[in-house]
């Protein structure tokens, strides 16, 4: 995934004393003018050359408060390009966001670019009711290596409750991870945190187990076994598999989710 990050330059000894040193001027400027406004004997202390000092103070204060806004210029622009907020609801990536969503993208003013979103409320995505959701994005080059575009390869959901995924029920305060097309839209399911309610041959699955979508175990003689799931269970969960108890460790599910006891092949 492609970072981006704003050059932070690194000031030596020198020019901090120097910043301090302004911004020093500038809090006693702001005193001594709060003092010259409600004191009528600091008014009549202000001679010739006091004005001269309250005007140096004044000047530095003006450099300070310039310094403020000249470096808060790039950050401003650099969230406007990559870190924009929605003022109306838009379709963005396959995905229906309300106004007020959280944008970071990778290509500046370039929503569909979108490599993480936080929503204002619960949006519903697939079967989940996600307040967050975050793409990861392959880049696409040309021959000489400049960036053409970015591809999402799948999109990871989380928010509150429980989330409803190729009907596995999903702990939705952990990431559920969907496998995405090239447009951003749902594909398939890969993995989540199983909640409360899943049952395996009529096994209650313990909550936090760790399930993941396969294609089957693919041998080097290009053999694919009839695996499909993989089900990693807490530690120190109880579970029933044939005619034995497992303590934790992972099973092998069918595509009918039904526990594999033989060997693959």
């Amino acid at each position: 995934m492609e970072l981006l990050m704003i050059p932070i330059p690194i000031l030596s000894l020198k020019a901090i004393l120097i910043i301090l040193a302004f911004y020093a001027a500038t809090l006693a400027w702001l005193v001594w003018t709060l003092r010259i406004i409600f004191s009528v004997k600091a008014r009549r202390r202000l001679g010739p050359g006091r004005s001269v000092v309250y005007v140096i103070f004044m000047a530095m204060s003006c450099v300070t408060v310039w310094y403020h806004y000249d470096l808060r210029q790039p950050t401003a622009e650099f969230k406007m390009k990559f870190e924009p907020v929605l003022s109306e609801r838009s379709l963005i990536g396959g995905i229906n966001m309300p106004a007020g969503t959280k944008l970071v993208v990778n290509a500046p003013y370039d929503f569909e670019t979108f490599r993480e979103a936080e929503f204002p409320y619960p949006v519903r995505i697939s079967g989940t009711d996600a307040l967050r959701a975050e793409r990861y994005l392959t880049i696409e080059t040309d021959e000489d290596y400049r960036t053409r575009g970015y591809t999402p390869l799948n999109i990871r959901l989380t928010g509150n409750g429980e989330g409803l995924e190729n009907e596995w029920r999903c702990d939705a305060t952990h990431p559920i991870v969907l496998k995405t097309h090239s447009d951003g839209s749902i594909k398939d399911f890969e993995s989540c945190m199983a909640a409360d309610g899943n049952l395996i041959e009529n096994q209650p699955l313990p909550k936090g187990a760790e399930i993941i979508a396969i294609d089957g175990t693919v041998y080097t003689d290009g053999f694919v076994a009839s695996d499909r799931w993989l089900v990693y269970l807490p530690a120190g969960a109880e579970f029933t598999v044939g005619d034995t108890s497992q303590m934790g460790g992972m099973i092998r599910l069918d595509a009918k989710r039904r526990i594999i006891t033989k060997p693959l092949r």
